[in-house]
Parts: C-alpha cells; structure tokens; sequence
C-alpha cells in the first residue's frame, strides 16, 4: 500500500529502504536509483534523521551516505518511526478514532490546508477503492467492514509495533483481559483453527479495531459460532469496565465482532465458491506441484494433504489491506532469492498460474503468491533442507594453462567463497558446446581464450593468478545476483 504516500514521502521511503540494504552509497548514485536531484536528496537526508532517531543517516565528503545501524534496530522498527511521521496515515487513524471530525478540525489537528487535505483524501481513495474502502466527503470510512478493521489494525500494528504504545494503560489492560478470558475457554477450537493464534500484538489491535467499530454503531453481521463467551458474560466487572473504557456493553453480538471474525475456522470451500472456483481443482493443481517437486528432489512430503491446506487457508487469509508498508511475507520470498532464484521463478510462475482464474484483484492474488511460497517452504521441512543445499553458483573454469594451475584456481574461489561457488574445471574446446554451458550460472575465462556464443553477461574475466580485483569480480558476481530480486518483483503481476 506504498501508493497511498505522496511524492515525497515516496522518495524518502525509497531512501531508507536503499540505504537500509547498502553500505556507504554516493548521494548521486542514490539519485541514479530513486530519481530526483542531488540538493533534493540532502534535504531528504535532514528531515529523515529528524524522524528516524535513535537510527542517523550518516554523511562523508568522501564515502558518502551511509545508515548507521550498530544499534540493532529491526527494518520493522524503522517502518514504525517513518509511519509516525507519515500525514497520510495519520488522516486515517485520526478518521477512523473519532469519526465526527470535520474537516477543519482535522486540517487543524495536522496543521494543513482544506485543499491539501482534499488532494490527499483523493489519493488516499485511489489506493483504498482496490480494498472497497473510500474515505467520504464528510470524513466517513465507508465500505467493507471486514477490509476497514484489516486496515486500521495493519496500520496501527506497523505503525505502533503494540496496542501497548497507543492505548493507556488501563485501556491495554482491560483488552489483554478480554483475550484470555476469550482465549482460556475457547483454546482448543483456536489452536487447532488458526495458525496465527501466537500473533498476540497484532490480536490486541484486531480487537481494538472492532471495539472502536462497534462503539461507532458498525457491525458485522452475527453467524452461526463454535465460540463460547459465557465466562466473559458472567464477569460483571469486566462489562462494567468495558463500558466506562469504551462506551461499549458486551453481548454476544459484540463479543462475536470482537473475536469471530479473526478466529473462527476458516472455511476455504466456502471462499472458493464465492470466488468462482471449486476447491477441488486449486488442491489438484497445488499436489502436482508438491509431486513434481517430491520427484524432482527425490524427497517425500507425507503430509501433503494437510500441506495443501495449509497453503490455501494462509493465502485465502491474507487478501485485504493486511501490510501498510512491511510485507514481511514478500520480505521472507525475496531473501530465498538469493538461495535458489531458479526454483523460487518456478514456484512463482505456478502459484501464479494456479490462482489466475480467481476473481480477485491483482494486489491480492500477487500476495497470495507470496504467501503460498512461504508456506510451502517453511512448513515442508525437507524440502526446504534440498533448497539450501543448491545453494551454490555453478561456474565453468576455462583458462589456457595446465591442469595442476586450474585446479589450485578453482581450490581457492571454493575456499575463499565457503562454497557459494561449485567450479568445474572445462577444456578450452569445451566452450564450443552451447549446450555444455547453458548449465553454468557463469564462466571464468579470460579475453584470449573466450571463443564461440556465449552470453557476455555470463562472463567473468580473469588473469591466471589472483589479485584483489579478481576477488572484486567475483564477490560482485555473487552480489548482483540480488538484482534478480527486482526482476522478480517486478514480473509478479498477474
């Protein structure tokens, strides 16, 4: 939802996010990256350090700009603190918390204009209209009910990291007590129902988003529950402190608002249908994938039925506005880049390809992808065992010198790289066979030797002996790699 930040914020985010993954980087290398000028990314650099504190963006006359982040701080928290700083975000909680604001009590509130606040109101709702949400001329949030609570606490979670540092202290309390009050009587159907049952931050802000809902007269409609409240409804004091806190007297109704919606057994049959699939064929597709990969890695997957479930309730989850700025998911799929780009290309092609007949929005099927990946991988252990153990660039070695020489060469880019390269030693006629090479991520040659169609981009010149810019080359191969992270952003549009 990055599309919801105006020009600059958008610049300064992408700054951060590109200092974050770099070392020292020239102010016009930046500017190459993310656009701009160079006087206008000295101003950035200024105002950020004024909202990023404890974290400083370092500047040098000689290396140039660089994060500091010896003090440990998480990339989670450095979304949290621009967040704070962030006016488009705060038009949001400001709505959604005490939504009989008019519109110039909230200009006052942020210190803006009526006109600049109805340019951002007419961005804002060109992002939220995607999720049926929109922001009404008289400062209403209307539409889904279900996506409108998944905004505020997506927000309010990357925003505030805990309930705990938005709500006072009693307040905090009080919705602590409701969880585990909720959660002791009905723990067995949440643990065997929802994955999620361990996320108690982001369970603490769902609550509060329906408390605030409910207390403004919205709600979602009562079905049929597995869940029992009865020791809630039995605490008479807990009601009564409900009611002072939040002007809100719990029932059944509103306890159902408060808790189903995030806990109740997920029922991916019934989405299917109601988004023109049958769910046979989403779990036949997805167990010929897990086959061919069971087949391709000579491992097995016995529990591939409870796998493919997984997968499906997990993706179906998450369609909505449920990241603001950190899509930790997506974060998780582009580090497994690095490992094996190739079988993550594969598994994006047939997530993609799986869920391309789904009636549903672009932004929602491309996470679905993202999700579908993380959990295949961290919920089928042995696979992500053969994953890590093709972690290796595959490298011809073609030089014009005796055998002993190359195989002291390809001894010492192993050692040195801790493996990240397998080298095979190649005859120089060997790099007349095409076919022969395609199978190597790149080939170490140099000028005098390199004959016949090879890819200059596969490359990699080198002398007979190494020197400091021979190492340079070749850590800068196994860097590079990571450009095909964007790449693969960038191709994930279904």
């Amino acid at each position: 939802m990055k599309g919801i930040l105006n020009k600059q914020s958008t610049r300064q985010l992408a700054l951060l996010e590109l200092l974050w993954e770099n070392e020292w980087l020239t102010v016009s290398e930046i500017v190459q990256v993310i656009g701009g000028v160079e006087k206008t990314i000295r101003t950035d650099i200024k105002h950020l350090n004024e909202i990023i504190k404890p974290l400083k963006i370092e500047t040098s006359f000689k290396h140039g700009v660089f994060l500091d982040k010896t003090l440990g701080v998480s990339k989670t928290h450095l979304y949290s603190l621009f967040l704070q700083n962030c006016i488009e975000c705060q038009i949001i909680e400001e709505i959604f918390i005490h939504p009989n604001l008019t519109k110039g009590e909230l200009c006052d509130r942020l210190f803006i204009s009526e006109t600049q606040l109805n340019r951002l109101l007419t961005k804002l709702n060109s992002v939220l209209d995607k999720f049926s949400i929109q922001i009404s001329h008289e400062l209403k949030i209307e539409g889904s009910e279900i996506n409108i609570r998944k905004l505020f606490a997506s927000l309010m979670y990357e925003k505030y990291l805990s309930a705990e540092n938005l709500l006072l202290k009693e307040e905090f309390k009080l919705i602590d007590r409701l969880i585990q009050r909720f959660y002791e009587e009905n723990a067995t159907i949440i643990e065997m129902n929802d994955q999620h049952h361990f996320l108690l931050n982001k369970i603490h802000l769902k609550v509060l988003a329906a408390l605030y809902r409910c207390r403004q007269g919205e709600f979602i409609e009562k079905k049929a529950t597995v869940f029992n409240y009865q020791t809630i409804l039995d605490d008479d004091g807990l009601k009564q402190k409900c009611q002072e806190c939040f002007e809100i007297e719990l029932n059944e109704d509103i306890l159902y608002n408060l808790f189903a919606n995030y806990c109740e057994p997920f029922k991916v049959t019934k989405t299917c249908h109601q988004l023109g699939i049958e769910q046979s064929s989403l779990h036949n597709q997805m167990e010929q994938l897990i086959k061919d990969l069971s087949q391709r890695f000579n491992i097995e997957c016995g529990h591939i039925d409870t796998l493919i479930s997984d997968i499906l309730w997990s993706s179906f989850r998450i369609i909505g506005p449920t990241f603001i700025l950190n899509n930790v998911i997506e974060e998780f799929v582009l580090e497994l880049m690095s490992e094996n780009q190739t079988i993550m290309f594969e598994l994006k092609e047939s997530f993609a390809a799986i869920y391309e007949d789904l009636d549903l929005k672009p932004f929602d099927k491309k996470n679905m992808v993202y999700q579908s990946i993380y959990s295949l991988v961290t919920q089928w252990s042995d696979f992500r065992i053969e994953m890590k153990k093709t972690h290796r660039i595959k490298a011809a070695l073609i030089l014009d010198v005796p055998i002993g020489h190359l195989r002291m060469l390809k001894e010492e880019i192993e050692m040195h790289f801790r493996s990240a390269y397998s080298v095979d030693i190649l005859s120089p006629f060997d790099q007349f066979s095409q076919a022969k090479l395609e199978k190597y991520d790149c080939v170490l040659t140099d000028i005098f030797t390199i004959r016949g169609a090879i890819e200059q981009s596969r490359v990699i010149g080198i002398p007979h002996y190494f020197d400091n810019e021979f190492i340079n080359k070749l850590h800068t191969f196994i860097i590079k790699r990571k450009e095909s992270i964007q790449l693969f952003r960038k191709e994930l549009v279904i």
